[in-house]
């Protein structure tokens, strides 16, 4: 039984105090709610810097407009100097503000993520795998690229192009003794490796790339078990499948050699379960593309010539080029 994760949360907002508990129970963890409603935030902060040990995790308001503070007017600024003496612990923010409208991209920078406090409970396994990831890093931080792969579970035949798409602040030899290394780790995973299909698959990539409606691979799923990315950070909410590891496996629950998206639909009984285009109706898409710009648009299987590229998306090595519906 692994020791129960250990996070503090601060905010001027005491009501809180139930969705923390509520966190700490659903991930088994140990909590500390700091209520720092109309406190000396600089004393307050500094305090617990001084006599605290280093927890798995902070949570942070972002908004601390019920506090007094000269220095600490948003928890993104709390959460930048909390880094200079925690380097290795990781912050998120859980507040009421629009996060895409009421928060720049700078002060987002500060944080692993931000979540709604009124969805907080969509992201228990991911906060926990945050955690989690984190605490196994800090037991044994990696000291060579050799160990970075192996904790991102990265397969045999996929290693050659890992090495080569991981950013130099994560790879070269000065960064792995840099303290900040195991933020960085954790910011390319989650904003680029999984983020951006191509070593990775989310569900309707995996599906669309064996010839299936997410529905249908559901049912097969199992059989792709190994295949399911295991490393660090892995988040049971938000599953990948290794596209290498799909390839391999269904060629050898098939028995057959060929196109992924033809021979994988022989793992189904029913057509219903076989992807279409979601502009035409053809069979076989050869691609997923979004409905629009917007940040929140669906995603659906297409046919690549009814696509264009993404407008908000450069292309990557070795990853998918990202395409928009016509």
């Amino acid at each position: 039984m692994r020791k129960p994760i250990n996070f503090v949360w601060f905010d001027d907002s005491p009501e809180r105090e139930a969705t923390a508990k509520s966190l700490a129970k659903a991930i088994k963890a140990e909590y500390r709610f700091v209520n720092v409603k109309d406190g000396d935030l600089d004393n307050i902060i500094n305090k617990y810097l001084s006599e605290s040990v280093e927890p798995d995790l902070i949570i942070m308001d972002h908004f601390l407009d019920n506090t007094s503070s000269k220095t600490f007017r948003k928890g993104s600024t709390a959460a930048t100097f909390i880094h200079e003496v925690f380097t290795e612990c990781p912050i998120i923010s859980v507040t009421a503000v629009d996060i895409k409208k009421d928060v720049d991209t700078r002060q987002k920078s500060a944080y692993e993520d931000m979540y709604p406090d009124n969805e907080i409970s969509a992201h228990y396994k991911t906060i926990e795998s945050i955690a989690l990831g984190f605490r196994k890093l800090k037991r044994k931080r990696p000291e060579s690229i050799d160990d970075i792969v192996k904790y991102f579970d990265c397969p045999e035949e996929d290693i050659e192009r890992f090495c080569k798409i991981l950013p130099i602040e994560i790879k070269e030899k000065e960064n792995l003794k840099d303290k900040s290394l195991l933020i960085e780790m954790n910011r390319w995973f989650r904003h680029t490796l999984i983020e951006r299909p191509g070593f990775l698959y989310d569900r309707i990539w995996a599906a669309t790339y064996l010839g299936l409606t997410p529905k249908g691979f559901d049912t097969v799923s199992e059989q792709f078990k190994n295949a399911q990315y295991k490393g660090v950070f892995a988040d049971e909410s938000n599953n990948r499948w290794w596209k290498s590891k799909l390839t391999e496996l269904v060629v050898k629950k098939t028995g057959e050699i060929g196109l992924p998206w033809e021979i994988g639909r022989k793992l189904v009984n029913d057509k219903k379960y076989y992807s279409k285009c979601y502009v035409s109706d053809e069979q076989y898409p050869e691609t997923v593309a979004a409905e629009d710009e917007t940040e929140g648009a669906q995603w659906h299987p297409m046919k690549l010539k009814y696509t264009e590229p993404h407008p908000s998306y450069e292309d990557l090595l070795f990853f998918e080029n990202l395409r928009i519906i016509k």
